[in-house]
């Protein structure tokens, strides 16, 4: 078990750094190939009519603050990627009768034994087929402790404590991408700082010779940088706050599901004889 662990950790590891490198990567080509050339011509010409450049679209992105926010992002939305399993939803699963509750019957304490064989059979099954669902391992371990003692509200319990263990693992899953959401307005005002500093040394070229390109240019930095970032910044923070709601949505109705679903209607099945012609009848 152990060493399962560690292995899946050293893959999701291996994935968060090639997310890392996918992601400077694909930032580096489109500024190399794009980005880059546009900018320095756009820069070229107006300095040639000595005019201030434009604030196009390639002056906005052009330095290495904005690169580094837009390589943070990328890596930020590959993280939630794989963090909050985007395509393999569990929700589908509160609509199906997945452990075939309706088939169960319940007469005396041998076909009350049978009926806590069939849920558990039907729970490997599951899990054999859907690997890290929530809602089985959640189930399973309901099973486990309904086994144990015949206990059902320890069962509950249990059930319920796996859904929240499994949002504050996710929370733990997610402290790398909570770092970039802070990062990235960060870089943002380090552009800042930098294209003040360097606007405040080119001000005696302004001042004697009547120069203000340079200085145009470094406030423009400046500003851009801490635009970009925080444009960025607004984006992920309402993609993070839809997952996670999403996420909290779903735990809440898988808890709904074994609270008001799973529990009661194994207890029934379990506990509370059905009468022997309403038997004869379903039977017939």
């Amino acid at each position: 078990m152990s060493q399962n662990r560690k292995s899946i950790t050293h893959f999701t590891l291996a994935i968060d750094l090639a997310g890392l490198c996918l992601s400077i990567g694909v930032v580096c080509l489109i500024y190399l190939l794009w980005i880059n050339p546009e900018a320095q011509e756009i820069l070229r010409v107006a300095e040639a009519q000595g005019t201030v450049p434009p604030r196009t679209f390639y002056i906005l992105v052009k330095d290495w603050e904005q690169a580094s926010c837009v390589v943070l992002t990328l890596w930020c939305l590959w993280l939630w990627f794989f963090r909050y399993r985007i395509f393999q939803s569990d929700s589908y699963l509160l609509d199906l009768d997945i452990l075939h509750l309706d088939r169960m019957q319940q007469m005396d304490e041998e076909s009350s034994e049978n009926t806590l064989n069939f849920v558990e059979k039907r729970v490997a099954q599951l899990k054999d087929t859907l690997t890290d669902s929530q809602l089985v391992n959640a189930l399973d371990l309901a099973v486990r402790r309904i086994r144990l003692n015949r206990n059902f509200q320890e069962a509950n319990d249990v059930a319920m404590e796996v859904c929240d263990l499994h949002l504050e693992l996710l929370n733990s899953k997610l402290a790398i991408s909570k770092y970039i959401l802070w990062a990235i307005p960060s870089i943002g005002f380090l552009g800042t700082v930098r294209g003040i500093g360097v606007a405040l040394s080119l001000a005696n070229e302004a001042l004697d010779e009547g120069k203000i390109t340079g200085v145009a240019a470094s406030l423009g930095v400046a500003f851009n940088s801490t635009w970009v970032a925080l444009a960025l910044s607004l984006f992920l923070m309402f993609i993070s706050n839809s997952l996670h709601g999403r996420e909290e949505r779903l735990v809440a109705q898988f808890k709904n599901y074994v609270s008001s679903t799973f529990i009661p209607v194994l207890s029934v099945r379990m506990n509370s004889p059905i009468p022997s012609d309403s038997y004869s009848v379903e039977k017939k």
